[in-house]
């Protein structure tokens, strides 16, 4: 069985809004990024370099081509690994959204593992994306390293641990820190 690891885009320069599938600036830049995640790599004794995978947007998917380009392997995009969908709410402050769309938010946050965000998407989606990526994953025996989100990070612990979404919902998902799933 392959070993699976996923490690969270560097952090965002934009606070306070709801960025799910948007493109938002991060910092530090994708080859900074990069570079602090191979040490990581290496330092976890992964000699070999892993297959790579990436969500579509820029956050992540810039991070994993300079990997590509530093490990001379190639980078597979995969939109089942990007973050949940928050529909109209993408890009959107969050306190903008509390003032003008009190009801639906107020709604969304107290029944998120069932509802979706409006023209978003349910976790139900979220998990089952997720899973469709990981059990493909298993199946393989090289080492995977995917470039993706905290909803995608804490997604996959919740599939692995068989538990509930929101039994990680609140969990930490650092920046740029390697985790190891399987």
């Amino acid at each position: 069985m392959a070993s699976i690891w996923l490690v969270r885009h560097a952090q965002t320069t934009q606070t306070g809004v709801c960025y799910g599938q948007s493109d938002v600036p991060v910092q530090p830049e994708a080859a900074e990024a990069a570079r602090l995640i191979a040490r990581q790599w290496e330092q976890a004794g992964q000699g070999n370099a892993p297959e790579l995978w990436t969500s579509p947007w820029a956050r992540t998917q810039s991070v994993a081509e300079e990997l590509a380009r530093y490990w001379c392997v190639s980078c597979h995009v995969d939109e089942r690994l990007s973050e949940l969908c928050f529909g109209v709410w993408e890009g959107r402050e969050y306190a903008e959204i509390e003032r003008n769309d009190a009801a639906r938010f107020r709604y969304w946050m107290q029944n998120y593992e069932l509802a979706a965000p409006p023209e978003g998407e349910t976790v139900a989606q979220l998990r089952a994306r997720v899973a469709a990526w990981l059990e493909e994953r298993r199946s393989g025996t090289s080492s995977v390293l995917a470039v993706t989100h905290a909803g995608v990070v804490r997604t996959a612990r919740a599939l692995i641990a068989q538990l509930p979404y929101s039994a990680v919902a609140s969990s930490a998902v650092t920046y740029l820190h390697l985790e190891q799933l399987l």
